[in-house]
């Protein structure tokens, strides 16, 4: 573990950057993969084009919900690391998300 990284000193340009990278490429790697998928089944045709589809629509959603615990974890911790409460920060960082994912 790094330690905190303070987003609000420096260039907000620089700093939106560095943030949003890592989700932007997690993205454009989720896209690719899926339009991999409907290239290659593509040849089979378009039912198994519907199916994967159809398919990538449900592993997307049921992604989406398991990480609800983990967003809002996530921002209680910012906030208290934003605030400069220590204590709600610790608290907040206790593993209840990870049961879930």
């Amino acid at each position: 573990m790094q330690g905190i990284k303070n987003l609000t000193q420096g260039p907000i340009n620089k700093q939106l950057f560095n943030l949003a990278m890592p989700i932007m490429a997690t993205s454009f790697i989720q896209m690719a993969y899926s339009l991999t998928d409907m290239a290659w089944v593509g040849r089979l045709g378009s039912e198994a084009v519907a199916a994967v589809g159809s398919v990538g629509i449900l592993t997307w959603m049921s992604g989406s919900i398991s990480l609800l615990n983990k967003v809002g974890s996530e921002v209680s911790v910012g906030q208290s690391i934003g605030a400069q409460n220590h204590e709600d920060q610790i608290i907040s960082q206790r593993p209840v998300g990870n049961y879930l994912a």
